[in-house]
């Protein structure tokens, strides 16, 4: 009898870059007050495009101050 692997449709290395930009993400929503279109416009740039964006020297060319709780 055979042993199944099953093959994975996108390769293991492309995992960390994505959760690394979903983090990314998950941080800029928490720590700063940003309109819906600005956080869409990073997303797409970050998540979808997979572009190295730094995040906070992103936000602080635009002069946004973090959040406080």
């Amino acid at each position: 009898m055979e042993n199944y692997q099953p093959q994975t449709s996108q390769p293991q290395a492309s995992v960390g870059p994505l959760k690394e930009s979903i983090r990314d993400m998950v941080r800029l929503q928490r720590d700063y007050q940003l309109s819906d279109e600005l956080f869409w416009e990073i997303f797409n740039a970050r998540v979808l495009l997979n572009e190295q964006i730094d995040i906070n020297e992103f936000v602080r060319d635009l002069n946004i101050a973090p959040a406080r709780a």
